[in-house]
């Protein structure tokens, strides 16, 4: 593995991190596996990858691990294993065990938060996608990767997310793009709904507090970049009817709104709307349509 690494940094290819293992307690999937304890993997980190990936002076490579399959399942091995020379906590965002056995499968609607501690330490999901296995590109199937999207990065407090792929050469919601028969491209709503948080939040940008008063449907985040005063605030309505709402800034103030939409009813992608002037107050009247996904951008005064 250092090997490798080093040989594709010979060519001008510098890694930000290497993992060891995928799903370490996957041993049912089709694909190869290599299956591992939390301790075995710890022990291997530690003793063998570290001191490897050192030698060959790949001394700032960062370490990601343990990329379960389920989210609940990596909370539980990350919670038994050697985390010392691991620079980032990983799992996966597929259905929990439980669920799988059951019959389910494709996104977690349901992710909580690791009860144990991370040591501030970055927490990535480093893959995920709708392997149900049956295609749906409406936006059905794009309110629950919104509603994925929304639980890991306000509730799960993750720093990454990431899709399984970008293209298939098929019609398989395990993509962004697909093929149609004749070769042309068929954008599902999930490419929409992941380029609601993707267009507009950058790196580098921190999630701050954001809660919704009156409304037990609407979901609502909020991300900064703290040094432009840049920020975006995306708001969910998987439900049937529109929405009007207050938006209030507390502890800031901004001018224009500008605010893009993905919904069943529009095909264009990232509809831009009217731009959003503040009222006296400073507040904001918007509305959000029914399942539907909002982001709204802005500067800070």
């Amino acid at each position: 593995m250092a090997g490798f690494a080093k040989s594709y940094q010979n060519e001008g290819v510098n890694f930000y991190a290497i993992s060891p293992s995928n799903e370490p307690e996957n041993v049912f999937s089709d694909c190869d596996a290599s299956y591992w304890t939390s301790a075995h993997l710890g022990q291997f980190v530690t003793n063998n990858l570290r001191p490897a990936l050192n030698q060959q002076g790949l001394n700032t490579m960062k370490i990601l691990s343990s990329e379960n399959a389920a989210w609940g399942t990596a909370n539980t091995f990350l919670a038994g294993m050697d985390r010392s020379n691991v620079d980032i906590l990983a799992g996966h965002g597929y259905v929990e065990v439980g669920e799988l056995i059951g019959g389910k499968r494709g996104l977690n609607q349901n992710p909580v938060t690791w009860n144990y501690a991370t040591g501030n330490k970055p927490v990535w999901m480093t893959e995920t996608s709708d392997d149900s296995g049956s295609y749906d590109n409406t936006m059905v199937g794009g309110l629950k990767l919104a509603t994925s999207m929304h639980k890991f990065l306000a509730e799960c407090n993750v720093n990454a997310f990431v899709y399984w792929l970008g293209m298939l050469a098929i019609r398989n919601n395990e993509s962004l793009i697909c093929t149609n028969s004749d070769g042309t491209l068929d954008f599902p709503k999930t490419y929409d709904v992941m380029g609601q948080f993707s267009r507009y939040i950058q790196a580098g940008y921190y999630r701050f507090g954001a809660s919704v008063q009156n409304n037990s449907v609407l979901k609502v985040s909020a991300y900064k970049d703290p040094n432009t005063g840049k920020f975006t605030l995306v708001a969910i309505n998987p439900g049937t009817d529109a929405i009007s709402c207050t938006l209030r800034l507390q502890g800031f103030s901004a001018g224009t709104l500008m605010n893009y939409q993905t919904s069943g009813g529009n095909s264009a992608h990232w509809q831009q709307g009217s731009a959003l002037s503040p009222g006296t107050d400073g507040s904001f009247i918007v509305t959000v349509p029914g399942q539907s996904v909002t982001t709204f951008t802005g500067l800070k005064n």
